[in-house]
């Protein structure tokens, strides 16, 4: 009986540990609203990256996920808003999120990216969004690589 005991409080305060900070959320999600007026829509959020050749439903992928895992009105959020500095996304979201945003990122990509993606390699949402992009294009252009013709020529017997 004591075991179990002692094995729920461990798991109150794991979880506790584990879970986002949602005073950090309710405080970045403030500063968002103060510093822009109104949330932007997917379409109009996506406009934001137009000087690069960034694709769509990468954009579209970052704005409704990391909407999910933040509790962030992402609508706010833009290119240059830095991870931690601005966003906090180690507090804001739950702390296995890297874990989970790589487990749907493969799933609607068909790209494993638990091996190379650290969130920590980028200092701004910009420069996430342009990795995620080249890693696509990447796995496009393997699957679309041109295949090479067999050619075979006929050699007379002389």
């Amino acid at each position: 009986m004591m075991n179990q005991l002692s094995n729920w409080i461990n798991s109150v305060s794991v979880y506790a540990d584990m879970s986002p900070d949602l005073g950090i959320r309710y405080q970045v999600n403030q500063w968002l609203q103060t510093r822009t007026h109104r949330a932007l829509s997917l379409t109009a959020w996506c406009r934001l990256f137009s000087d690069q050749s960034t694709d769509r439903e990468v954009l579209a992928f970052v704005y409704q996920r990391f909407s999910e895992y933040s509790g962030l009105d992402f609508g706010r959020v833009r290119p240059g808003d830095r991870l931690h500095g601005d966003l906090h996304l180690a507090l804001v979201c739950w702390h296995d999120w890297v874990i989970t945003f790589c487990e749907d990122f493969c799933e609607q990509f068909y790209l494993d990216l638990s091996d190379c993606f650290d969130e920590d390699d980028f200092e701004t949402i910009g420069e996430l969004v342009t990795f995620l992009h080249s890693q696509v294009e990447l796995s496009r252009n393997k699957t679309q690589a041109p295949r090479l013709q067999v050619v075979t020529s006929k050699v007379s017997a002389a």
